[in-house]
């Protein structure tokens, strides 16, 4: 709903000037993040250190982490911004302060993602959204929906999630917050290890963004942000497996019951990736014209393509996810590498002769490498094979066979009720 809010009032060359105001502050937190909050949630789902140190230690890294952010972002956006107007770069100067409230945010919620406060970290992650989609709503409503604004209203709505989680928080820890230089060493050392990974998979999705900014006009930069737009349901399905998948796992000891957690994780991702993604291919002409109008129906292939890369994303988002959780954070950022690389020369080869097709086809294919790697990983770390993770067997047919059996049997008795 955002995304269609923001396209259909500012049309392709405006919610392209956007995407680039919000991309570079945006990448730049990513890479700066260091890994740390994975291992905030790591380290509290283990309760390796009391709640009030984990908030005070990851705080206190979030603030350096963001001064050196922030003056890098400073440095390259006369740069990279060169054939946009003054006033998208003055927009983008000043998202440049999303940088310190989007990792102070990241790293209470991290917290509560590892305790298992599960509800509380869903509805933070709701509420970043409902509350932009709210304000833009009303922004549209009395014609001030403008990129400065829609800058403002992203920043915004990520510092009042913020503060509800710091408030979630505060009843258990605020006595006890500090900083412990110890974990923040052990915080930083787990970042670390994921975090090639983790900056190879962002950039694995940023890059043709990035490059698109750079060189392609502005409508086409629009044209292609509300193409990603549209995989937005199944991102969600990847996001939110996934989130809940690193903490169930790593407090989980080894054996059979952990492998088919996994697996289950896995097919959960792949399955409903699959079932949203099906209806939104066939109608995608038909979405794009109700929800987007007509300017952005030269959107609709690349649209298409992005949907099939995106069933893949989410399936690798689980397996990341389930590695980092078994304590092989390097198995989970290898493959990232080998798929930037396939982004980077993908781009370079098929971007100047297809434009933002050859970037969704780049797309595609950098993730499917990536998904070969880490599905043989994982096979082999929780000693099984590539098809028992990704296919449903007879066991687990029969399963939800004996599930079903209470409700076969109510059935007849429900339509002799009736006819009585």
């Amino acid at each position: 709903l955002t995304g269609m809010a923001l396209a259909r009032s500012l049309g392709p060359h405006g919610r392209g000037e956007l995407a680039a105001v919000l991309l570079w502050p945006m990448v730049l937190a990513a890479i700066g993040s260091l890994g740390v909050v994975e291992a905030i949630t790591y380290h509290a789902a283990r309760a390796t250190s009391p709640a009030g140190t984990l908030v005070g230690s990851g705080l206190a890294i979030a603030l350096a982490q963001s001064a050196a952010c922030v003056g890098i972002g400073a440095a390259i956006l006369p740069l990279v911004l060169t054939h946009y107007d003054d006033g998208t770069t003055r927009a983008a100067y000043l998202f440049l302060a999303f940088i310190p409230v989007n990792l102070v945010a990241l790293s209470l919620m991290a917290v509560l993602n590892g305790l298992q406060r599960f509800f509380e970290f869903h509805v933070l992650r709701l509420l970043v959204v409902v509350g932009a989609g709210g304000a833009f709503l009303v922004l549209r409503l009395m014609d001030e929906l403008t990129v400065r604004n829609a800058a403002a209203v992203y920043l915004a709505s990520t510092g009042v999630t913020g503060l509800v989680a710091a408030a979630m928080l505060a009843p258990a820890t605020w006595r006890s917050i500090r900083v412990s230089g110890r974990l923040s060493r052990q915080l930083l050392g787990f970042g670390l290890q994921s975090h090639t990974g983790s900056v190879t998979w962002m950039m694995n999705e940023r890059l043709d963004q990035l490059v698109i900014s750079i060189f392609l006009a502005p409508i086409q930069l629009g044209l292609y942000v509300t193409a990603v737009t549209m995989t937005s349901l199944t991102n969600l399905i990847g996001q939110s497996v996934a989130t809940a998948a690193f903490p169930v796992v790593a407090r989980m000891d080894g054996g059979d019951e952990r492998r088919e957690r996994v697996r289950h994780l896995v097919q959960l991702a792949l399955a409903g990736s699959i079932a949203v993604s099906v209806p939104l291919i066939i109608v995608t002409p038909q979405l794009i014209h109700v929800f987007f109008k007509d300017p952005y129906l030269d959107a609709v292939d690349v649209a298409r393509v992005l949907m099939v890369a995106a069933v893949v994303l989410s399936v690798n988002r689980v397996l990341g996810a389930c590695l980092r959780a078994l304590g092989r954070p390097l198995d989970a950022g290898i493959p990232e590498f080998l798929a930037l690389g396939v982004t980077a020369v993908g781009l370079i080869a098929l971007l100047p002769a297809l434009g933002i097709m050859g970037a969704g086809i780049v797309s595609l294919l950098a993730y499917g490498v990536s998904t070969g790697w880490m599905l043989r990983r994982l096979a082999r770390e929780l000693d099984t094979s590539i098809a028992s993770l990704l296919l449903v067997d007879r066991a687990d047919v029969r399963r939800l066979m004996e599930m079903l059996q209470p409700a076969r049997r109510r059935a007849p008795r429900i339509v002799e009720a009736s006819e009585g």
